[in-house]
């Protein structure tokens, strides 16, 4: 193999991407494994992504204690939707939110991004990496209370990734950064659209004065 060809097949790359083949299929036998290292190694050979500068580290504790949250999040957020699906009673309602993320490395960005996408009840839509504006849909939202209490928990959630791979999370976790009340673009609701959308203009005009 010749110096380019290394570049461009690394031996980390070729273990994510199979890994992701190997949960993809979700069966991790011999014939997937060997399968997935093939096409990772075939995919990269192809089509090379170029080199870039990432500040990421691994912690392992911070990380337990990410994928235990993560883990108990699915749990919880499954149970709560399947109440939502069999209960009797008005329908569901949702939310559009803008949620302003504390980070700047797209990479974390991405992950949280991914993370909060893979919890039942929420829907990542859009990631504008630059703007640190992360939009996404959540299941039975329609008052501002309930607005906030998802912005908490998807601020958390990127809390955890910053502590387990951030190199310096303490400095993007500063305590006196005060994030903005998330904008409700859009309530799946006619009779609450209104009195919704007032009431989180309202709480905004006034954090900001």
């Amino acid at each position: 193999m010749n110096t380019i060809a290394r570049r461009r097949i690394s031996i980390g790359s070729v273990l994510w991407l199979t890994a992701v083949w190997v949960l993809l299929w979700g069966a991790p036998d011999p014939l997937t494994v060997v399968g997935g290292a093939a096409v990772a190694a075939l995919v990269l050979l192809l089509f090379p992504l170029p080199r870039v500068q990432v500040r990421f580290v691994v912690r392992p504790l911070a990380t337990m204690v990410l994928m235990g949250r993560f883990l108990y999040d699915l749990v919880v957020a499954s149970l709560e939707v399947s109440w939502l699906a069999i209960r009797h009673g008005p329908t569901t309602r949702g939310a559009v939110m803008d949620i302003e993320l504390a980070g700047d490395e797209e990479l974390l960005q991405t992950i949280t991004a991914e993370m909060v996408a893979l919890v039942p009840g929420t829907v990542v839509i859009d990631l504008e990496p630059h703007e640190r504006l992360l939009t996404l849909h959540a299941l039975d939202v329609t008052t501002l209370r309930q607005a906030q209490m998802v912005r908490r928990r998807v601020l958390a959630q990127e809390a955890r990734v910053l502590r387990a791979f951030h190199p310096d999370p303490n400095s993007v976790l500063d305590p006196r950064r005060r994030p903005p009340v998330p904008a409700l673009a859009q309530v799946q609701s006619d009779e609450t659209v209104g009195g919704v959308r007032d009431s989180l203009r309202d709480a905004t005009t006034e954090e900001e004065r």
